[in-house]
């Protein structure tokens, strides 16, 4: 018995019919993590294990449940063996998402079809590190082949973008890489890091930044570098949302006393981050960039494992609610003071869906979008798209849904697209086939066509890629 056939996830007639008519639209990944160097020296990998398992934390944090010692898991236990601990758990993985994503991985870029609980796991390794041989399995061969034509990577302001530029001066690769802007720790600011952020940004703009007016004009002009390099979007992420009152002196005053090497507390931290993502947020404006913002998660949790491992590296949670005031204050402050461009807003809490949508409405109009994101991190499971869809829709236009993103340092995450557009197929169907919606199959299947790839395409402003 396998899992993964033509109608997985497909419950009614109708949606088998949806998904058959929209299944080979072409993928626009506007946020992801993926490396631009790995892609552009495109080797090939040395095992599964350095592509499946190798800083992927949704994998780690399963196999910490299951009391898998971490040297199999971040340490330096042998690459089998490591496969081989997280093969041996996921057959335990049901209902989680990873249950679903590592079996459609394993079927469509290795054909494999795999019944978890018998799979010899020995002869799995050495099948799939076979394929990985191939020039297929190359990470340019692995984008080309889940339909990708851009990508969107997730990138430090002071970073000099030259695989990027390598990428896509090479015209050979058949799908575009553009940077994303990505400044949070340049706008969130604690006394230990601000030294360090000084220096880097004076290294990348070859300046000498003293006082807090150079710190916010470098900022400036590494984001007009990213735009030379094709940057579409910048990329923002906090616990909570940054708060808008302070005046300019308050702001240089706190600034100065970082620079002091004295601490502020919390709330004058994220004051100063909502002045500083102010005016930044007037230059993406200004260059018609799309905002992101991704928001709640209380990150790094677990101190001795922290030190032991580093960040992102699956000691992170859920977050409480956000403000619904704080937020429309946010938006409404950049409005005011012609920062807001086209927005995505992704909230860390599920709890969140619905009360973002409502107020993404407040500031949609006829020059910028505000919106919902897809169901982030701890929300990308099926149970979890299906309500965020519905919040969706409830409260907003869901046609008008910029859709999927990757948001992964895998090469075969992809299949993350399918999992979305077959849920997103089988929903709607079931709401056609109960007299809910009554549109023409032309009409219906644009909107799907929309919503997984068009959107994004206008969203983003990309010329080189044309709308299916």
């Amino acid at each position: 018995m396998t899992l993964i056939n033509d109608n997985f996830l497909l419950n009614n007639k109708t949606a088998v019919k949806l998904y058959q008519q929209i299944k080979d639209t072409p993928i626009f990944d506007f946020h992801c993590h993926l490396d631009p160097q790995e892609i552009y020296e495109n080797k090939n990998y040395d095992n599964i294990t350095q592509l499946w398992l190798a800083g992927d934390h949704y994998k780690w944090r399963l196999m910490r449940a299951d009391g898998i010692e971490e040297d199999y898991i971040t340490g330096a236990a042998d690459d089998y063996d490591k496969f081989k601990a997280f093969m041996e758990m996921l057959p335990y993985s049901i209902m989680n998402p990873m249950y679903h994503w590592c079996t459609l991985e394993l079927k469509r870029y290795f054909n494999e079809d795999v019944q978890l609980d018998k799979v010899n796991i020995s002869k799995l390794y050495k099948s799939l590190n076979k394929t990985l041989k191939k020039s297929t399995h190359k990470p340019q061969g692995l984008i080309k082949q889940s339909n990708v034509t851009v990508v969107c990577t997730t990138d430090d302001p002071c970073d000099d973008l030259k695989y990027h530029q390598l990428l896509n001066a090479d015209r050979k690769v058949p799908f575009k890489v553009y940077p994303t802007f990505r400044p949070d720790s340049y706008v969130f600011l604690n006394a230990d890091s601000l030294g360090q952020k000084v220096s880097q940004l004076e290294t990348a703009t070859e300046t000498t930044i003293q006082d807090f007016s150079e710190y916010i004009t470098a900022l400036k002009a590494r984001i007009y570098y990213f735009d030379r390099h094709g940057a579409l979007s910048s990329d923002q992420s906090f616990e909570h949302t940054p708060t808008v009152h302070l005046s300019t002196e308050e702001a240089t005053a706190l600034f100065k006393t970082l620079q002091a090497n004295e601490s502020i507390s919390e709330a004058d931290q994220y004051a100063l981050a909502g002045y500083i993502l102010t005016e930044l947020s007037k230059v993406y404006k200004e260059l018609g960039w799309v905002i992101q913002f991704h928001l709640g998660p209380t990150r790094n949790n677990n101190t001795s494992m922290y030190q032991q491992v580093g960040a992102d590296s699956g000691f992170d949670s859920v977050g409480e609610q956000l403000s619904a005031k704080a937020l429309n204050s946010l938006l409404d402050h950049l409005e005011q003071h012609n920062a807001l461009s086209d927005t995505i807003i992704y909230p860390n809490n599920g709890n969140d869906h619905l009360m973002v949508q409502a107020t993404a409405g407040n500031f949609s109009n006829s020059e910028h979008r505000v919106q919902l994101g897809a169901a982030w991190w701890f929300n990308d499971t099926k149970e979890g798209m299906e309500q965020h869809l519905i919040d969706y829709a409830n409260v907003g236009l869901l046609p008008n849904f910029v859709g999927m993103l990757t948001d992964s340092r895998s090469m075969t995450s992809y299949t993350r697209h399918e999992y979305f557009r077959r849920i997103l197929c089988n929903l709607i169907g079931e709401r056609i086939e109960k007299g809910e919606i009554a549109l023409t199959n032309t009409t219906i299947v644009q909107i799907l066509k929309d919503i997984c790839y068009n959107n994004a395409v206008r969203l983003f402003k990309v010329k080189e890629v044309k709308e299916v």
